[in-house]
């Protein structure tokens, strides 16, 4: 029933992301803005090879939607998993259970590709390929200069939004379903495993961004 389940959640969330990157490509003329970004940086000849190897290569944007879902999911399970070991209580639940709690909550982070599509169709009609990069819902980054901002503090600045929040406590109330005691107890589980491992993750992206730039 729980392996039903699962399965279930799963092939919503990757139709409800397949719907949403459409969606953004047919409204939001992102294809117009790209080539808009590189015609005043490339020559006509080198134009034309990027986007005849963007349209080669257009599945595995796709493609990859169902595997980003799954390992996600299973970096986050895992974290919850560990977190009830120092707890000790790893042994009373089994890691499938973990791995749902995960996935219910990817609905929360599917809402941001919706937000994010409604804002620039229905708001900020006239926006560039950068806009789009950039652009969080919800997120403390909209407040900020981004022509201020190094390019490594940008996505540690854009995780910093309602939808991350929300998310935490959809985490917290899965485990406190599972554990049937206090919610702030479920509250410090959550925070110790899967805040852990956003940090290192942050670290992790600026370190490659510093890297790369």
């Amino acid at each position: 029933m729980i392996k039903n389940s699962k399965i279930s959640i799963f092939i919503i969330l990757t139709l409800l992301l397949y719907y949403s990157n459409f969606l953004t490509k047919e409204l939001l003329n992102t294809d117009e803005l790209l080539y808009n970004f590189y015609s005043e940086r490339l020559g006509q000849e080198q134009l034309e090879k990027l986007f005849e190897s963007k349209e080669n290569w257009s599945w595995l944007s796709y493609s990859i939607i169902p595997l980003l879902i799954l390992i996600r999911s299973n970096l986050v399970a895992l974290c919850l998993n560990v977190g009830m070991f120092f707890y000790n209580m790893e042994h009373t639940f089994k890691f499938k259970q973990f791995f749902r709690i995960a996935l219910i909550g990817e609905f929360v982070l599917v809402l941001v590709g919706y937000f994010k599509l409604g804002y620039f169709y229905f708001i900020k009609t006239d926006y560039t390929l950068l806009d789009l990069q950039q652009y969080y819902p919800l997120s403390y980054i909209n407040f900020l200069d981004l022509e201020k901002i190094q390019p490594w503090l940008l996505y540690p600045l854009q995780t910093i939004n309602l939808f991350e929040i929300a998310y935490f406590f959809i985490l917290t109330f899965g485990i406190w379903k599972l554990l049937k005691n206090n919610y702030s107890k479920s509250f410090e589980i959550v925070a110790v495993s899967y805040g852990s491992g956003l940090v290192i993750w942050l670290g992790l992206v600026m370190f490659l961004t510093l890297n790369m730039s």
